[in-house]
């Protein structure tokens, strides 16, 4: 089942484009330390917008937590109906859960140097929402985190910094505290963004 995941995943990985006719891939990955356990996580987040309007995307995660993991691929439709809020609903495949489907709606804002994303995951006993808002200044990015797993509720600041202009990468740390059980949790990563790829507008334009 986790062969077909990555299949969907790496055959349909469409995340938000910039301009119709073009593709985004967006990489990350980052870790979890909660209550001295190291978690691993690795995520793959892209999309092809058809027109000003739909779009189309995927997402495709894998925990790698030895005593827990888990994989899902999602993919749906995107809809922007005015500039800066974007809408999405995707459907797919998750492994080790009691449900095999997956169903997340998605929300996008964005609005000068303010940006919102949030994701809504359901799908068995493993509820996960993840929203997080940010204001961008030059190469940083301040905002928070607020982050639902299972019964487990948290949330806490969020830094990012970007660096190379080329092929920008962006690190990013997260201090969660988690009030369901009482507990800090740090999460930190790396991220890339690859695109856009597709349509180019022509030189004597």
């Amino acid at each position: 089942m986790l062969k077909r995941i990555i299949q969907l995943a790496l055959l349909s990985c469409l995340f938000h484009a910039p301009a119709p006719g073009q593709t985004i891939f967006k990489f990350n990955q980052y870790d979890i330390i909660y209550s001295g356990d190291f978690m691993p996580v690795v995520t793959l987040y892209a999309s092809y917008q058809i027109n000003k309007t739909f779009g189309v995307a995927s997402y495709f995660y894998v925990n790698g937590y030895a005593k827990n993991s888990w994989g899902e691929g999602l993919i749906g439709p995107l809809v922007t109906p005015v500039q800066g809020i974007t809408i999405g609903f995707l459907g797919g495949y998750q492994t080790n859960e009691t449900e095999l489907w997956r169903i997340s709606p998605l929300l996008i804002l964005s609005y000068n140097q303010w940006s919102f994303f949030g994701a809504f995951e359901f799908g068995g006993k493993r509820y996960r929402w993840d929203c997080m808002g940010f204001y961008s200044v030059k190469s940083f990015k301040f905002g928070a985190e607020f982050i639902r797993f299972y019964q487990m509720y948290t949330a806490g600041p969020r830094v990012e910094f970007t660096f190379f202009k080329k092929q920008p990468i962006t690190v990013f740390y997260t201090a969660l505290w988690d009030w369901t059980y009482g507990k800090y949790s740090s999460m930190f990563g790396i991220y890339t963004i690859f695109g856009p790829f597709g349509k180019q507008k022509p030189l004597d334009d």
